[in-house]
Formats: structure tokens, C-alpha cells, sequence
């Protein structure tokens, strides 16, 4: 038999071995005591309860069981009268080792005489109020407050892209501070011409199960990962004149090659393959050699047509 515990952090009772293997409680009884002992201080249990919340017992087995368990001294009921009211109850107490009324209690440790002593009372020495002891000024000086960030256009517009970040994984969400610290090396990006698409992608991909510290994260990947500066293009520049042919002068899709006519003219004319259609004749001719190589038998006859 191999034994399975998982570690608990929360919510879980201490018990010892000799009480789960006490031989002299039944399995019912072990079961019940476990049960009650990791109840909190104050529950109201008896054998009615038990035996509702136990269908399966019933209530003589449960009280079966609780008799084994004041019989070896786990379970104790004492009964109680009240001085004022007159009243009497019956408390319950349960215990993780045997227990008799006749077992005396541990002792409670006397208070220390020199904690006893209230170190608040006493003479008042004549003084100013709020003066040192010893006669001496301590200087207090007052904290100081961190310097503002200063907020240009540059640092908006890297602010900006780091909230849309933040927006698109919540995981890289900064605070204002973070986002102002931050901002000088996003605004770098930009002016690199990166897009924002592109940004989100090499900010975002790959990605640890956890981020412990997003403000370092995105630190150290806007520094290692910043792509070259792209080549901007002036919108109002003249377009490029279309590609021609340098014989010709015809447009052409490619710079390199002159055009089919001009191409022609000085290799000459090109046989190419053949356009006109099959006839019934030539088809039939061609399919029985296909057949026949197929399934492995000889031609009977040579194809003359001409591809």
C-alpha cells in the first residue's frame, strides 16, 4: 500500500498516530473524534447532530461510539450550575489524548514580578514638556518630495503607446509613475517610425507565465529590442517614373528585362508548343499507349502525333 499526503497550508487538524491507532476505539468512534476535534472551539454537537449529519450510522451507532469515547476518556461531560441563575447545563469537552476528571491541570506559569511593575508610573522630574532627556535637540528634517516629472509632447506620445500595450496585455499595466519613467524609451520607438502593431508584437510575444515586475520587463525590451531607424518617405515627393524598355521604350514590370517584342527581334523567332486541338484519332491513339503502360502490356501501335 503506498500513502499519498499532500502539504496543507490552511485548514487542516493535528492528530496524533496513537489516537488514530487506538485499538480500543472502534473505526466509527476514530472517525467521530476526528471529526469533532476539527470542529472550532464553542460548536454544538451532540449525538442527535452526529447521527443527522451521519445517516448512514444511524443514531444508536453513534451513540455507541461516543460511549467508547467517554469510556477511554476522549470525550467528558460535566455538568454545571450557574451562581446567579441557578441554572444547570452540561458542557462537553473533547480531547486529542485520554482525559479524566481526576487528571490534574497543568499548572499556569506565575507573572514576572518585573513585568508586573507599571514602567509608566512614577515621579514626574521637573522639565520642559518635550525635551530631550539628556538635555540634547535632535533636528528633524522634513522628507523630501520626489521631483515632478516634466510632461512634453515626446513623453506623451511614449506614454500613449504604453498605455495601448497595457491595454492589449494587462500583464505589462504600469502605474502613472512607471508610465512617466518609461516613457522616454518608448518615445524612441516611435521615433524609429515603429508602428504600433509592430510594437505590440515584439513587446508582448513570448511572454513569462508570470510577471513579478512589469516595469523591468518592458524596461529591458524597449532597450534590447529596438529595431534600426525605418526609412521615411516624403508623401510629397514625384512617384518613380513606371520601368520601360530600353529599346522600345514600352512599361515593364521588370527593370532588367527588355519587353517579348524587343526580346524577339534579336533572338529570333522561338518555336513554342503546340496550340491546336487533338483530333478524336490522336486522343484514342494516345490513351490506349497510357492503358497499356498501365497494365504493363506492349503497344500495338507508335503514336505519330506531335506535341
Amino acid at each position: 500500500m503506498r500513502i499519498h499526503i499532500s502539504p496543507r497550508k490552511r485548514a487542516f487538524t493535528v492528530l496524533g498516530n496513537e489516537v488514530l491507532r487506538d485499538r480500543r476505539l472502534s473505526f466509527t468512534a476514530r472517525g467521530i473524534l476526528g471529526y469533532l476535534l476539527s470542529l472550532p472551539d464553542g460548536s454544538r454537537e451532540d449525538v442527535r447532530t452526529l447521527a443527522d449529519k451521519h445517516p448512514g450510522v444511524g443514531r444508536r451507532g453513534v451513540a455507541k461510539a461516543v460511549d467508547e469515547l467517554v469510556k477511554y476518556g476522549y470525550y467528558l461531560r460535566r455538568t454545571l450550575r450557574d451562581p446567579e441563575t441557578g441554572h444547570v447545563r452540561t458542557e462537553t469537552f473533547v480531547y486529542d489524548v485520554p482525559h479524566t476528571d481526576d487528571r490534574p491541570e497543568p499548572p499556569q506559569p506565575d507573572p514576572d514580578p518585573a513585568q508586573a511593575t507599571d514602567p509608566g508610573t512614577g515621579e514626574v522630574d521637573d522639565g520642559e514638556t518635550g525635551a530631550s532627556p539628556l538635555g540634547t535637540t535632535t533636528s528633524v528634517e522634513e522628507p523630501s518630495l520626489p521631483e515632478p516629472v516634466k510632461l512634453t509632447e515626446a513623453t506623451g506620445r511614449g506614454a500613449a503607446l504604453l498605455a495601448r500595450i497595457a491595454a492589449y496585455e494587462p500583464r505589462l499595466a504600469l502605474s502613472a509613475t512607471e508610465t512617466l519613467a518609461l516613457a522616454p524609451l518608448a518615445e524612441q520607438w516611435l521615433a524609429h517610425g515603429v508602428s504600433d502593431l509592430e510594437a505590440r508584437s515584439l513587446l508582448t510575444d513570448g511572454l513569462p507565465r508570470v510577471v513579478y515586475s512589469a516595469r523591468a520587463l518592458l524596461a529591458d525590451r524597449l532597450d534590447r529590442k529596438l529595431p534600426a531607424p525605418r526609412v521615411r518617405k516624403d508623401p510629397a515627393a514625384p512617384a518613380a517614373p513606371p520601368a520601360e524598355c530600353g529599346i522600345c521604350h514600352d512599361p515593364l514590370p521588370n527593370l532588367e528585362a527588355p519587353c517579348r517584342s524587343c526580346a524577339a527581334a534579336r533572338t529570333g523567332p522561338r518555336t513554342g508548343p503546340r496550340t491546336a486541338p487533338l483530333s478524336p484519332t490522336e486522343v484514342a491513339s494516345l490513351a490506349d499507349i497510357a492503358r497499356r503502360a498501365l497494365r504493363g502490356m506492349p503497344a500495338l501501335a507508335t503514336c505519330t502525333v506531335s506535341l
